[in-house]
């Protein structure tokens, strides 16, 4: 259930950003969260494809799509951000995610397993960051004027949506290559957290997008 719902709310999300990213109706450069958005929805096909349609192991296109992910996530944050500081804290975040990604990569590959097994070393890694990231933008939002039209502002609601997801996440990546351990029911509802927390984040950035863009009365 929350899977169909899911794609059809990334799909929504990507229709209203894009839209609203072309007709520029938004003050903040969306440019780099649209990345974000297709590209997590076009390698979620290809891996839904690899692993449903030709019952082959897709977690190689999850593990590339970490990189992007996370990368994107992160510029987006950086440009979000009010003060210089707060930019070469996050700058720093940024080498310190992709040192990380490409040393467990290669760790990975050293092993042989890159293409078997989810690089969750990375993604708990990238999710923390992206979370410390979000307290930066927090704390530069709670210091300025923006804090003032706060309901008003699409970057608050998407730091908002960020925040649920990632944080929220974090338990049950780090149990993703340990799922042989664990009772049938515990693996259901572990892999049911990721679906749900995303469908929270996606109804986050649709409500964000439309009440930013609605007129006072």
């Amino acid at each position: 259930m929350f899977r169909y719902l899911f794609f059809i709310l990334y799909f929504i999300t990507i229709v209203i950003y894009a839209t609203y990213y072309f007709k520029n109706k938004f003050v903040v450069n969306l440019k780099y969260f649209l990345f974000y958005l297709v590209s997590m929805m076009l390698l979620e096909i290809v891996a839904q494809y690899i692993g449903l349609v030709l019952i082959n192991r897709n977690t190689w296109v999850y593990n590339a799509l970490t990189l992007l992910e996370f990368n994107f996530l992160l510029i987006f944050i950086n440009e979000i951000l009010s003060f210089k500081l707060s930019k070469m804290y996050l700058n720093y975040f940024i080498i310190i995610f992709n040192i990380i990604y490409f040393l467990s990569s290669l760790h990975y590959l050293y092993n042989g397993i890159y293409l078997i097994t989810y690089n969750s070393f990375a993604s708990v890694s990238g999710g923390f960051i992206v979370t410390c990231a979000i307290f930066l933008f927090f704390k530069d939002f709670i210091n300025s004027d923006r804090i003032l039209n706060f309901k008003k502002s699409l970057p608050f609601w998407i730091s908002v949506g960020l925040l649920i997801y990632y944080l929220g996440s974090i338990p049950s990546t780090l149990m993703i290559n340990s799922f042989q351990k664990l009772l049938k029911v515990d693996i259901i509802f572990i892999s049911k957290i990721a679906p749900f927390l995303a469908v929270i984040m996606y109804c986050v950035f649709i409500f964000g997008a439309l009440w930013s863009q609605k007129k006072e009365l």
